[in-house]
């Protein structure tokens, strides 16, 4: 056939389609519902035989979408970072980040214990340490801080015997904190 037959056919085809929409619609759905467990049966029995070709499938599409989405993405945060950083916060510890930046002020920008600044750290912000049991928040940490408490397993009596330890056993401290 020739081309121009082919498009002529298309272009029909798709007229035809946007001229009674709402009908062939409405009757597909019908059909769907009508037909729901034949449908996934069909569905399910194609999935089982075509596992590598979807497979294949989805790693080409995500081969020539994911640089396009990862840019999007950058793009989107880079425009929206304290909307971004907001909701992750109320999400992961139930707090705004006007409450972030307040207690940020209110530890004068320094980690609760061993007063490094925020400036100091890698990503120049301090995290949010919070009980694992509770959800509450106590207070802003440096990453080093943060970890070492979760290494404590947030234990008073294991921080006790590390400090027992250290002094029995000495301490080859770089700089006092404080």
């Amino acid at each position: 056939m020739e081309e121009s037959v082919v498009e002529t056919r298309k272009s029909k085809r798709k007229a035809y389609y946007e001229a009674n929409k709402e009908v062939l619609n409405a009757k597909n759905k019908e059909y769907r519902e009508k037909n729901k467990e034949e449908i996934n049966k069909q569905r399910k029995e194609y999935r089982q035989n075509n596992k590598d070709k979807i497979a294949e499938r989805g790693k080409d599409y995500y081969s020539r979408k994911s640089e396009q989405a990862r840019l999007r993405s950058a793009e989107w945060y880079a425009k929206n970072r304290d909307r971004s950083k907001n909701s992750r916060l109320l999400r992961k510890y139930n707090i705004s980040l006007d409450e972030y930046n307040k207690m940020l002020l209110e530890q004068d920008g320094r980690c609760w214990t061993c007063s490094k600044h925020a400036d100091d750290e890698r990503d120049k912000v301090l995290v949010v340490d919070h009980n694992h049991l509770t959800g509450e928040v106590r207070g802003l940490l440096c990453s080093n801080c943060n970890t070492a408490i979760g290494l404590l397993q947030e234990s008073q009596e294991i921080l006790e015997k590390v400090s027992k330890y250290l002094d029995e056993k000495g301490t080859c401290a770089l700089k006092e904190v404080g």
